[in-house]
């Protein structure tokens, strides 16, 4: 059977008995090259330029694991699941793959997809080829909840399409009972070591803001403090072979400082980020120990290449680039690898209180923010915009717009950053290069200021990045140019067009809120750490945890009753209890003397060397 006539048939059942019948008829939309696309709930499910060429790529996300996992089923049955399929262009990329492969297992598809509307807007265009793959269709929240029962030998789950990120709540669920795992009884324990300076440190700290947030216990090693002993170095000597090797002394150290925390916190997961002080042997170490680590590279690859040396030694490489990043990464042996874009902190990235003497320093019609890289001197020397406004540092005194900025160069903090964002008619962002002479024709990640500007509810001017049109519509929620011939008739037409410019700053703000915040991304990591690392999964609540403690005490009601002070999703030390003992106020309870006796005991061990 094929999957066209699979499909016609579940149709037919479909529209006269579930909730395919009474949904919606979502308007067929078109892509640039005339393939049919969908939006569902403001969210664009495919892409708006090539959905095919889009599939492809996503499955060439998860390739290599999808090979290993038919590998394992040994020519047996094995089931693909597709989360939030849309539309289904990935069922043609995988016909396309499995016919590479000359799959020998027998294989079908399932295709889970939440929303009845997409399913039936879905099933009335068919957009896949003809293809020998059984295709089958779960819909709907009811149905759904049968798919476990469904699928009980070797299966793999496709989750990287937009459809997935839509309704993951949904699908979420299922995914965690078909792989059967144990729920975690208590939050993670993250590390966080930051940079010592640079654009990724902010980056960690609102990674360790957004783990909090989502109610992990989170620890930050906030190693900014070190960067004038860094600094210091240059000082020393003029010799930069001598320079370098002080440099390194210090990273050493704090890279040891990483595992000596981790170790004694007991963290499960160190997260680092571009720049973090960690070296092969520290994570060598991490990993004998047993704690998972993480990189994520927010920087451009093909500029800063130390990646080689550190990646092979994480767990999981996130990256805000993919395709020949990711190659080549597998290539060094990095199994878990994992696109992750950048994000925006709504909580620092928001909208702006603007006074008068606010919006005299910082307003202007157009206004840049970013450090002097030699694209942004050329072109904005070629660019005659009246009033414009450059903020940010490392611009030369002698290049040809030094005149435009702004109190001679200064760092700008973050809230004045959000203050020139919101008082700017049009912010424009042009992403860095060393090399060309203005946009870089191949840019393919999309830089912080991309979703800060849009958080904090302004107007921007952005140049194209081939990953653009997966986070933002262009055209509707913010502006874009591919030369810099483009910049000044764009900046004519939207300072004339005020409504339009507040309308898409609005709509690209609540897309930031619905899908680009950090809390998203961080939920996203620890899902694919999750999934990928299983004893991140099973995390267990210790003998130190009240509710263990509790259950160790049941049969004590005068023990319960004093442990019920304490929270009881906390763990908790012998210390602390005894801290909350009021010793000389009265009468000690039995359980107050029990605890107090258990320190006493402890304290003499420790004196004596008998006990650690």
């Amino acid at each position: 059977m094929n999957a066209v006539d699979a499909i016609e048939r579940y149709l037919a059942d479909s529209l006269s008995r579930c909730a395919v019948a009474e949904a919606g008829d979502l308007p067929t939309e078109r892509a640039r090259d005339g393939q049919p696309t969908l939006t569902s709930r403001g969210f664009r499910l495919h892409s708006a330029v090539n959905p095919m060429a889009e599939a492809d790529q996503q499955l060439a996300e998860i390739t290599d694991e999808l090979r290993t996992a038919i590998r394992k089923a040994d020519g047996g049955d094995f089931t693909i699941l597709i989360f939030g399929p849309g539309l289904g262009y990935l069922l043609r990329s995988l016909q396309a793959l499995l016919q590479e492969e000359h799959v020998e297992c027998s294989v079908r598809v399932v295709c889970v997809e939440a929303d009845p509307e997409v399913a039936k807007k879905a099933l009335q265009l068919r957009v896949w080829e003809s293809a020998d793959v059984p295709v089958t269709w779960i819909v709907g929240n009811e149905a759904l909840r049968s798919l476990s029962d469904m699928v009980s030998g070797p299966h793999f789950c496709i989750t990287v399409t937009s459809g997935f990120r839509l309704n993951k709540e949904s699908y979420e669920p299922l995914m965690a009972s078909l792989m059967g795992r144990v729920a975690a009884e208590r939050p993670m324990r993250i590390l966080v070591p930051t940079p010592l300076y640079g654009g990724s440190l902010p980056t960690a700290l609102h990674c360790a803001e957004a783990f909090r947030e989502i109610g992990h216990q989170v620890e930050l090693l906030d190693f900014s403090e070190y960067y004038g002993l860094f600094r210091l170095a240059d000082s020393v000597t003029h010799d930069a072979r001598h320079t370098r090797a002080l440099q390194n002394l210090l990273t050493t150290f704090l890279a040891e400082t990483v595992v000596a925390r981790a170790l004694d916190w007991r963290a499960d997961l160190v997260w680092a980020v571009a720049q973090s002080p960690l070296l092969p042997p520290a994570l060598q170490e991490l990993r004998h120990e047993g704690i998972h680590s993480a990189l994520w590279f927010v920087e451009d690859f093909r500029i800063f290449s130390y990646w080689r040396e550190l990646a092979p030694y994480f767990d999981a490489v996130f990256t805000i680039q993919r395709g020949e990043f990711h190659d080549a990464l597998r290539s060094l042996g990095v199994r878990n690898v994992m696109y992750l874009p950048c994000a925006a902190n709504p909580r620092v990235h928001t909208p702006p209180v603007l006074t008068e003497e606010d919006q005299r320093q910082f307003g202007a019609d157009v206004s840049f923010v970013g450090a002097g890289y030699h694209n942004r001197q050329s072109l904005f020397a070629r660019l005659s915009l009246p009033g414009m406004k450059i903020w940010g540092n490392d611009w030369p005194k002698d290049c040809a717009v030094f005149s435009l900025v702004q109190e001679n160069g200064r760092r700008v903090s973050t809230e004045e950053t959000a203050k020139i964002y919101g008082a700017s008619k049009i912010n424009l962002n042009l992403h860095s290069s060393p090399h060309h002479e203005e946009v870089n024709p191949h840019g393919d990640f999309v830089n912080p200021r991309t979703f800060e500007i849009a958080a904090c509810g302004a107007f921007q001017l952005v140049d194209h990045r081939a990953e653009l049109g997966e986070l933002f519509a262009a055209g509707d929620e913010l502006a874009v140019f591919r030369s810099g011939r483009e910049i000044a008739p764009l900046v004519k037409h939207y300072l004339t067009h005020e409504e339009e410019r507040r309308d898409m700053a609005e709509r690209a703000r609540q897309r930031v809120l619905r899908e680009h915040t950090y809390v998203h991304r961080m939920q996203t990591a620890l899902r694919f750490c999750e999934e990928r690392m299983p004893r991140l999964a099973q995390r267990q609540r210790g003998p130190s945890y009240v509710s263990t403690l509790k259950a160790a005490a049941a049969d004590d009601a005068e023990l319960l009753e004093f442990l019920s002070g304490f929270p009881e999703d906390q763990e908790i030390t012998l210390d602390e209890i005894v801290s909350r003992i009021k010793v000389g106020s009265g009468t000690l309870s039995r359980a107050e003397g029990i605890f107090l006796l258990m320190k006493e005991f402890r304290d003499w061990g420790r004196e004596k060397g008998v006990i650690q």
